[in-house]
């Protein structure tokens, strides 16, 4: 019988990471759409408001913003990572939280001029 509860809640935390994942990298794809190299971090914040965000969190900075879904086993959500110098965006870069190094399979690639060394 304890073997089938630790089954249970198991399945119900890979399944329930599993969708909670897709949802979030849905969200960190639509701010990833809407942030344009050479845009200005004011414009995007603007426009970052208008989105959806649920399952996502937000790190600002004065020169970058970092938006990172739920927490998955294996270290495998997904970072957007957004540079700037000067207010104007320079880089947009999926990542995994593993490493920035890494760029998921199903990411879209960087935008822009992505040092791996700057972050």
């Amino acid at each position: 019988m304890a073997i089938l509860l630790i089954l249970g809640i198991f399945y119900f935390l890979c399944i329930h990471g599993f969708l909670f994942a897709n949802a979030a990298n849905t969200e960190l794809l639509a701010i990833y759409e809407v942030a344009e190299v050479g845009g200005s971090l004011h414009d995007l914040d603007e426009k970052v408001a208008t989105l959806p965000q649920s399952w996502i969190t937000a790190s600002p900075s004065q020169d970058s913003r970092i938006f990172s879904a739920p927490l998955q086993f294996g270290a495998s959500e997904w970072i957007l990572r957004i540079k700037a110098e000067d207010g104007l965006i320079t880089c947009v870069r999926i990542h995994t939280s593993d490493s920035i190094r890494y760029h998921p399979q199903a990411a879209p690639p960087d935008k822009g001029s992505c040092s791996l060394e700057s972050y």
